[in-house]
């Protein structure tokens, strides 16, 4: 989701995030959002891809767990440019609606090389901003890694677990994920089984046990300790925080 003009805020992995000038939005399968939007004078772009059109596209299945903005528990999927590196990036958008509205045989070439940079140059500003690698040809271990997560974390939450998947040692999964990430494998598992539990507690009407159940907890009190330690306060508490502050 892409605006040049609006006001408004947007709830996204736990996140409040203010919706401003050139402010970026990068939204996932199945992510929960919540946005609170003024329609007045409101300008942008809502860029959509279905299902493994990314990966098709491209030829290449980890494509979209290249770029840090997609998949990324550690930090907001969110960014906002200045005029001169939003510009860039208006440019490729307007010049891809432009190639689809008059589309011949070598269009897909054109869309394939504009989408490209376009993401590419998101991945970089991303980066940069955030203070993450921007390389999005590292060992692919660290994107099926990645997809693996999204495949498993109801399941698995080790980092055992994923090393046996992956068939490399502990001390090699740390070691790229380090590098790539700037956090530790555990560090990234458990972001992400948070969040996992995060969205059980918002929206379900789940007891703690029974989350704890379908996410694989030995028992509920391990996924409160759990919960409590990530985030400071009971899982009951912040879901009655989250309905007090949502009503």
């Amino acid at each position: 989701m892409v605006f040049e003009r609006a006001n408004g805020t947007i709830e996204l992995n736990g996140h409040l995030l203010e919706v401003a000038e050139n402010s970026f939005f990068f939204i996932c399968p199945f992510q929960k959002k919540s946005c609170k939007i003024s329609l007045s004078g409101v300008k942008g772009f809502h860029l959509v891809f279905q299902n493994d059109f990314l990966s098709d596209f491209f030829d290449d299945k980890l494509f979209a767990y290249r770029l840090q903005y997609f998949y990324n528990y550690q930090y907001p999927q969110y960014l906002q440019l200045v005029n001169e590196d939003y510009n860039v990036i208006r440019f490729a958008l307007d010049e891809i609606i432009a190639e689809i509205k008059n589309y011949q045989n070598d269009s897909s070439h054109i869309l394939r090389s504009l989408l490209y940079f376009s993401l590419s140059k998101l991945n970089r500003l991303y980066s940069k901003c955030y203070n993450i690698s921007p390389n999005i040809q590292s060992n692919s271990i660290i994107y099926k890694f990645k997809e693996l997560l999204e495949l498993n974390i109801r399941t698995l939450h080790s980092v055992t677990d994923y090393c046996n998947l992956l068939h490399i040692t502990r001390h090699q999964m740390n070691a790229m994920v380090k590098e790539h990430t700037g956090h530790t494998s555990k560090e990234i598992i458990n972001n992400r089984l948070l969040q996992e539990v995060k969205t059980e507690l918002r929206y379900s009407d789940k007891t703690i046990a029974e989350i704890a159940h379908s996410l694989k907890f030995s028992e509920p009190n391990n996924l409160t300790r759990f919960f409590r330690k990530m985030e400071g306060v009971s899982p009951s508490k912040y879901k009655d925080n989250y309905q007090n502050d949502r009503n």
